[in-house]
């Protein structure tokens, strides 16, 4: 759950925004390339978000749909349209622009939430960007984890922070969540603000401590921390050309969740996710081929 945009990238990778002549356009967002990169490993997965009726949100509805995503809980709006995200990829470090003031997104509430298809899912995924949006977005966020956590859906946040112009105020709500979540996958940086631990290690500890069962601390190339009960371990990543990093995250976290479902012991799910997060990063955009397949990931594993 939680806001699909279009995104702009300066073509040839390496151009500065400033700089390029051209920019190739791509369907992102966080949690729809979380269903997707899902789809892409064999497990359903839908979208529950709003966009509006405008050329650039049919662009990203066709895309999911060409995917596989479910999109019959995305609503269309015709007053309002998708939001827009330009970024550069500099030597591995991104710089992100959002257009997204009074998008379609924003608007959600939690009037957005099928509570019965909530109850039947597998599992719920939100970004913790989706709670920074709007004080709406962020509502029906909240409806939506409460609605999975009191049916025993098992529950996938990913903090997913930015600095956002304009954000709401979600300390609290982040609370909540990472204390309902059965996972929880921040990137080290991530991980360091919300607990005051610089160590990816304690980190996940004390994060594990708050509730989540299941914590994965992303640490980019070199991997991720994997704290469970009692046990935590590190799982080395991967060794690849970056073509560009963002949206890898999200396949990890969709990676994730897939061990857990298959109730994986822990160093075999964070083998499968690092696999899959550093394959993402060996092309632009989100969807298509930068989509790791199973067959991919065992190659890599294999390797």
């Amino acid at each position: 759950m939680g806001e699909a945009l279009v995104e702009f990238m300066p073509a040839p990778a390496g151009q500065t925004m400033a700089g390029a002549d051209h920019f190739d356009k791509f369907a992102g967002g966080a949690p729809a390339t979380y269903a997707a990169a899902l789809v892409r490993l064999g497990v359903p997965a839908g979208l529950i978000s709003r966009i509006g009726e405008d050329p650039f949100s049919d662009f990203l509805h066709e895309a999911l749909a060409a995917e596989g995503v479910a999109v019959d809980q995305i609503r269309r709006l015709p007053d309002r349209q998708i939001g827009l995200c330009f970024h550069e990829c500099l030597a591995g470090v991104t710089s992100l622009i959002f257009y997204r003031r009074d998008s379609a997104a924003t608007t959600m509430t939690p009037d957005d939430v099928d509570v019965e298809a909530i109850r039947s899912a597998a599992a719920l995924h939100v970004p913790g960007v989706a709670l920074q949006i709007s004080e709406g977005a962020k509502e029906a966020c909240l409806t939506a984890i409460r609605i999975a956590a009191e049916a025993s859906v098992p529950i996938s946040f990913d903090p997913n922070m930015r600095n956002l112009l304009g954000g709401t105020d979600t300390a609290q709500a982040m609370e909540e969540a990472l204390s309902l979540a059965d996972l929880v996958t921040p990137t080290s940086e991530e991980a360091a603000a919300i607990t005051g631990q610089e160590d990816p290690s304690r980190a996940a500890v004390e994060l594990r401590a708050r509730g989540p069962g299941l914590v994965a601390v992303t640490l980019a190339s070199e991997g991720a921390v994997l704290a469970s009960g009692e046990e935590v371990i590190t799982c080395p990543g991967f060794e690849v050309a970056v073509v560009e990093p963002t949206g890898a995250g999200d396949v990890h976290a969709a990676a994730m969740m897939i061990g857990l479902l298959s109730g994986w012991e822990l160093e075999r799910t964070g083998r499968f996710a690092n696999a899959a997060g550093a394959l993402a990063v060996t092309a632009m955009g989100h969807l298509g081929e930068a989509l790791p397949t199973p067959e991919s990931i065992l190659s890599m594993l294999d390797g």
